[in-house]
């Protein structure tokens, strides 16, 4: 029987999901991480490039491949346009997702996954980690990463609101003081259950 142990990670935008993923590799997981695939087929994937520049125009590409700032910004203000680039997308970062897990056999899979529970993956992760940040920290931080004020409102307010998300978490990790001392006990608490399961 397999021991692997798949840990998937979410929360809303600039929670600090990839800071909390990186402590658990540290540890000894391995990473899969979501965007990274996403931004991987879109650059890769020939076929969902021209669904993508067939869907949102010509325009979307750059040198043959996708400009992802410009799509960025076409979706992240348009709710219907996001839902259809999700539906060329996320059927094949799912795929490449399960994949992956299969690759790393028995070792502890860490999952940053930002629509993790709205793509269903859930299904897929033997314990969920929800990152929680409050309101005006994630748009702080977001300005750190120099997306703007009304431009983090706009993608936090298109998200699934962090109250909905808690409620399918088997931990809760409240990453909002910066000196990380509770999320770090948080890690440390998931990680030393996750090795104590792992022995049984």
């Amino acid at each position: 029987m397999s021991k692997r142990k798949v840990i998937g990670i979410t929360g809303g935008l600039a929670t600090g999901k990839t800071t909390i993923a990186d402590m658990f590799v540290e540890k000894g997981a391995v990473k899969i991480d979501a965007d990274e695939i996403s931004h991987r087929l879109l650059e890769k994937d020939a076929d969902i490039r021209s669904k993508v520049a067939k869907l949102f125009g010509e325009e979307m590409l750059n040198g043959g491949a996708i400009d992802r700032k410009k799509l960025g910004d076409t979706v992240f203000f348009d709710k219907k346009k996001l839902d259809q680039l999700s539906n060329i997308l996320h059927p094949a970062i799912i795929r490449c997702i399960k994949d992956e897990i299969k690759h790393y056999g028995d070792q502890v899979v860490v999952l940053d996954a930002p629509l993790l529970i709205e793509t269903g993956l859930e299904d897929i992760v033997d314990i969920l980690i929800v990152v929680f940040t409050d309101y005006e920290t994630q748009v702080k931080r977001a300005a750190n990463r120099g997306i703007s004020g009304q431009e983090a409102k706009n993608i936090i307010a298109m998200q699934m609101p962090l109250t909905e998300k808690v409620k399918f978490a088997d931990f809760i990790i409240d990453n909002s003081s910066e000196d990380m001392k509770t999320t770090k006990e948080g890690v440390d608490k998931i990680w030393q259950k996750v090795q104590t399961t792992q022995k049984s």
